[in-house]
Order: C-alpha cells, then sequence, then structure tokens
C-alpha cells in the first residue's frame, strides 16, 4: 500500500493529488465495500491467458456475423466526418478505429456496468487470495496443480504482481483524474477488468482523451472523443502507421492479444470492403 499512497500524494503527475484521508473516506462509503469475487477469479486462475486468448477467437466469429457487419457500415456513415478528420490528423485508418470500436464495446452496445474503483481496490488487496483459490479449487476437483511446473509457476507468479501493479497504477489514476474533474471516482462504472467508455481506455490511458467535437468536454461515452482519442492512442502509444506490421503492433499495444489483433484487421478490413461496395 506504501506505493499506492506514494503516487496517489506525489505532487506532480496527471490529476491532482489524493490524500490518503480522501481515501479512507471513500473506503468507509457502503458501496466500496463491493468485490467481484467472480472477475477476481477470472483473472487468477492459472489458464487466464489462455481462456482470454479463446475469448477472442470467439469474438471473431460474433463480429463477422453479418448484423454486426452492417452496424459497422452504418457507423461509417454516419460519423463519417469525425472518422475522416480523425484519420487526416494522426494518419490511423477509418476502418481500425471502427474496429476497435467494435471490439470494445460493440460501438457503443456494451460498456459494462461495474464500480471501476471496486474492480482495482479488489485487485490490490486480493488478487493472491484470489490465485490460492483457484489453485486450491483445482486440487479438489482432483486436477493437476500446474504450479507443480515451477518454471511455470515463476512466470504465473510474474503475471499476478503484474496484475496487482497495473491496478494500482489505475486505481491511482482514476482517483487523481476524478478529482481533478471533480467526478466521484465510486461512480465511475467500466468493463469487468476497469476500461471505460465506447473504447474502453484503463484509467492511466484517460490522458489521451481528446475532445473531438470541441465541445469543451472530454467524455469517452460520446462518439466524436471515442473516435479521436482512439486515433490519438493508436498513434503516440502504438506509432500507428498504415502497413500491415506497425498496423500490428500498433492494435497489439491497444490490448496484447494475438487473436484479438487478427480479430481487429480481419473486422477492419471486412466491414470497410462492405463499405466500399455500397459508395
Amino acid at each position: 500500500m506504501d506505493k499506492l499512497f506514494s503516487l496517489l500524494e506525489k505532487r506532480k503527475g496527471h490529476g491532482e493529488p489524493f490524500s490518503r484521508k480522501e481515501l479512507k473516506k471513500l473506503l468507509q462509503r457502503k458501496e466500496a465495500g463491493i468485490v467481484y469475487s467472480d472477475m477476481l477469479l477470472k483473472y487468477a486462475v492459472p489458464n487466464s491467458k489462455v481462456l482470454q486468448e479463446k475469448e477472442a477467437e470467439d469474438y471473431t466469429k460474433i463480429f463477422l456475423a453479418p448484423k454486426r457487419i452492417n452496424k459497422g457500415v452504418d457507423f461509417i456513415k454516419k460519423h463519417f466526418s469525425y472518422l475522416d478528420e480523425a484519420e487526416k490528423q494522426y494518419g490511423v485508418a477509418k476502418k481500425d478505429i471502427v474496429s476497435i470500436m467494435m471490439w470494445e464495446s460493440g460501438l457503443g452496445e456494451f460498456t459494462g456496468n461495474y464500480q471501476i474503483f471496486n474492480i482495482f481496490m479488489g485487485q490490490i488487496l486480493f488478487i493472491e487470495k484470489a490465485e490460492e483459490y483457484a489453485i486450491e479449487s483445482l486440487k479438489k476437483d482432483g486436477k493437476k496443480n500446474p504450479y507443480d511446473d515451477k518454471a511455470f509457476k515463476q512466470k504465473a507468479k510474474k503475471r499476478i504482481q503484474k496484475i496487482k501493479n497495473n491496478a494500482i497504477q489505475s486505481l491511482v489514476s482514476l482517483l487523481r483524474e476524478s478529482k481533478h474533474y471533480g467526478i466521484d471516482p465510486l461512480k465511475q462504472l467500466g468493463s469487468w477488468g476497469g476500461a471505460i467508455g465506447y473504447i474502453q481506455f484503463m484509467p492511466y490511458n484517460l490522458r489521451y482523451i481528446v475532445d473531438g467535437d470541441n465541445d469543451g468536454k472530454k467524455d469517452l461515452f460520446t462518439f466524436p472523443d471515442a473516435i479521436f482519442s482512439c486515433a490519438n492512442f493508436l498513434k503516440k502509444v502504438g506509432k500507428y502507421k498504415q502497413n500491415e506490421t506497425a498496423r500490428s503492433k500498433a492494435i497489439y499495444r491497444y490490448n496484447p492479444s494475438t487473436n484479438y489483433v487478427k480479430g481487429v484487421i480481419m473486422y477492419a478490413d471486412t466491414v470497410w470492403a462492405e463499405y466500399n461496395k455500397g459508395k
């Protein structure tokens, strides 16, 4: 927790410093006590990464269904001016922005209803316990303990520590940015992984939000801001370029899953080809 407090109270950095007293006050609120144990276990099981890759593979089939392709084409038509301006400004292809938004939220259809404060606090406090519970459950079910393999166990432990470190960074960003914008951190809702808005930004990526429609607000639950923010992230963090290698690397920075990258590119190319048929 020392690392958490140190980062929260740091005078420099994004957002506003957040004191221990302010955090303690938050934790005294009833809604702060919610623990999403099922989501903790989803992260903590030893084969979590394999399961997530399988999910990405399954989603590819779902998103390539005709109704999803048609929804993408309609989205391009409706928001073409913003997509075109974002492409001109950042060099990110319209089709890739649309595809990422489809993969992340179904173009705004599903953004999650979890209190993201609780997601990250749960990971910080209980991820190791969830890992222990997952291993004990495997053993009780008569399944082989994957941690009998020392190399696998070492790798898995590093992954759990990375999850915890990312949760600390995310919680710090959420609290500091919430204070900066004058919003209640306990009322910020997102996915089971703690991501926010139509493009499912993690809190530590909120620095890349862009006011796409120049209305004086930065809101990831509006399509103009989501479009420009996605393009901004891909360019600045992913070093996006429209050749296949650079394009894939940029999308991987958005979500480090091989099947996710394949699926995003497949949907992007398919929806763009379908859009061009109707021009």
